[in-house]
């Protein structure tokens, strides 16, 4: 199983599914918490390769969101048909990652319930996504399903320290990163091409700034919808991680409630601008 940090429930999940895999796997988790690297080692266990090779094996096809349209549309599932009509040697087993499931068209999603009702022999989809809703309930009720658990705090610093990484370091990384184990990893490798890194920034500059600084962010964050929704999800992530740890417990949990109200509103397709300024001078 995967080579980083992991909740006991969650490791003894995936080693179960690694001994008799199915025909398809629903890997649900919040972004950063290591739902890729997950899927990478499972894919990797099923065709006794390494992690590393994953993304150049023959028999394993990785489908992501396009970055323009942040979807996955049905001629991309019909490609993937495509390919599961090839032959393959003997009974090599082979894998297919579905990469944020929940960026999948309802096209695409109806496209792809046709191959989880009549499974390809030999062959394993693993999905990620956020979260079960996003998917139809065909889709999840033909998929094994294993919520990934953000480990204990205590997990987490004597994994990184057994990395080699400094205890203060370890801690900020984890308050920064809410405690998701796969974006603490990329902050304490400086790793600026994970996708939250750069809302961990914006994060904590609306923390340590003034109201009137915060009022300044409003219109850019207003145009970029993903960026600003990803933001809120640091907040509520470092809030968690905050209040556990007694730390300004009741600032944090008006910083949490605001910002779950924020991205309720924002999802709603509510004006952006408006929500993002009511939200700071609440902060």
């Amino acid at each position: 199983m995967p080579n980083f940090v992991l909740h006991t429930d969650t490791t003894q999940r995936l080693a179960q599914f690694g001994q008799q895999p199915g025909h398809a796997l629903l890997i649900i988790g919040p972004s950063g918490i290591g739902k890729g690297t997950i899927a990478r080692t499972v894919a990797a266990t099923i065709t006794t390769t390494t992690p590393e090779a994953v993304d150049n094996h023959p028999y394993i096809r990785i489908l992501k969101m396009d970055d323009k349209a942040r979807s996955i549309s049905i001629e991309t599932v019909r490609e993937l048909e495509h390919f599961l009509t090839l032959k393959v040697p003997g009974d090599a087993p082979r894998v297919v990652i579905i990469e944020d499931a929940h960026g999948l068209t309802t096209e695409a999603q109806n496209a792809l319930l046709k191959t989880l009702e009549e499974p390809v022999a030999h062959t394993t989809i693993i999905l990620t996504a956020a979260g079960e809703q996003s998917l139809l309930p065909t889709i999840r009720s033909r998929a094994a399903t294993i919520t990934v658990k953000k480990p204990l705090a205590t997990e987490l610093e004597t994994y990184f320290q057994g990395q080699g990484y400094d205890l203060k370091d370890v801690r900020q990384a984890h308050l920064m990163s809410g405690g998701l184990p796969g974006l603490m990893s990329a902050l304490l490798n400086k790793d600026t091409t994970h996708p939250l890194v750069e809302a961990v920034t914006t994060a904590r500059a609306i923390i340590q700034k003034s109201t009137f600084e915060r009022l300044a962010m409003v219109d850019v964050l207003a145009k970029d919808r993903e960026h600003c929704l990803n933001t809120l999800a640091i907040l509520q992530q470092m809030a968690h991680v905050s209040m556990a740890s007694g730390n300004n417990a009741k600032t944090w949990q008006r910083i949490l409630q605001h910002c779950y109200q924020a991205t309720d509103l924002l999802l709603a397709s509510s004006q952006p601008k408006l929500t993002l300024t009511n939200l700071m001078l609440s902060l």
